[in-house]
């Protein structure tokens, strides 16, 4: 089987390499792990899914984070990445083999699973319906696809996109509308049974990186604000000033920042899109 080539993850240093593998400072990863088992408990609670002999498959599992919290909840984990550090953390912090590929075929003999999640990963994908085809075949009648993205609709994206945290232009090439992936479950077979608009890992600094932007204009861009989450120690040397107005902000904005995210959740236009899609059984109708 042909190797991989190198990856786009790998090569600009987009995961760390190191034992953790983390995107961002070693700081924030006690807090990312909370975010983590937060998140998996709270798929068990809105799809009513059991680990009793589950399985769930994770595409861009980045460390493998929720598929260890999955598997502490009795699922057998499954996961993809496109990134070799990324698996090697995942290995070494939770003993997960990760499926270092682009695709999911090599997914289909160990299918099919009780859930499918894409964590932050489908707006990264090149070809989405070489994905999308494959989930009805992936999915176990009533299981779930649980996908969450950035919005693209959000105050946030409005308010100031080149510095909002969600737009990562280099690797972020395939924004969708809520719209437009919603359709695209239900024309699969899926009816999306929940969508939420908010995030405790994202909606935060996600308003607090567009708010740096729309205030202080190209002085605060999305390459600076991630260099600022990667590395504080290092920015501060650098940019003293620029960095701690940054890090200041992430207090004195607080009262526009979750008055945004108030109104985000209340109107629908929250700084991500989750939708949790229940697979038709083969005898229900297609909405």
């Amino acid at each position: 089987m042909a190797e991989l080539p190198p990856s786009l993850y790998d090569s600009e240093d987009y995961y760390a390499d190191t034992s953790a593998g983390s995107r961002l400072s070693p700081m924030f990863d006690g807090l990312l792990r909370v975010f983590d088992r937060v998140r998996a408990r709270s798929v068990l609670r809105k799809t009513g899914l059991s680990g009793r002999s589950g399985k769930v498959l994770d595409v861009g599992a980045g460390d493998g984070k929720f598929l260890h919290f999955m598997r502490e909840a009795g699922f057998v984990p499954r996961g993809t990445t496109t990134s070799r550090r990324s698996a090697r953390a995942a290995k070494s912090l939770f003993a997960l083999d990760l499926d270092v590929s682009e695709t999911l075929d090599r997914q289909l003999t160990a299918g099919p699973f009780d859930l499918l999640t894409y964590w932050h990963v489908f707006e990264h994908l090149e070809d989405p319906p070489a994905h999308e085809r494959l989930w009805p075949v992936l999915v176990k009648p009533s299981g779930f696809v649980v996908i969450e993205v950035p919005n693209v609709r959000s105050r946030g994206a409005r308010l100031c996109y080149p510095a909002w945290l969600g737009s990562d232009e280099k690797h972020h090439v395939n924004h969708q509308t809520p719209e437009r992936i919603t359709n695209r479950l239900r024309g699969l077979g899926f009816e999306p049974v929940r969508v939420e608009s908010f995030s405790g890992k994202f909606s935060y600094v996600y308003l607090w990186s567009s708010l740096l932007g729309a205030l202080f204009g190209r002085r605060y861009d999305f390459d600076g604000i991630m260099s600022i989450l990667k590395s504080p120690g290092a920015s501060l040397r650098r940019r003293p000033l620029w960095s701690l107005n940054a890090l200041a902000a992430v207090g004195y904005l607080a009262p526009a920042i979750v008055g945004l995210m108030l109104y985000g959740v209340v109107a629908g236009e929250g700084e991500v899109f989750r939708v949790y899609a229940r697979r038709q059984s083969t005898n229900e109708p297609r909405s």
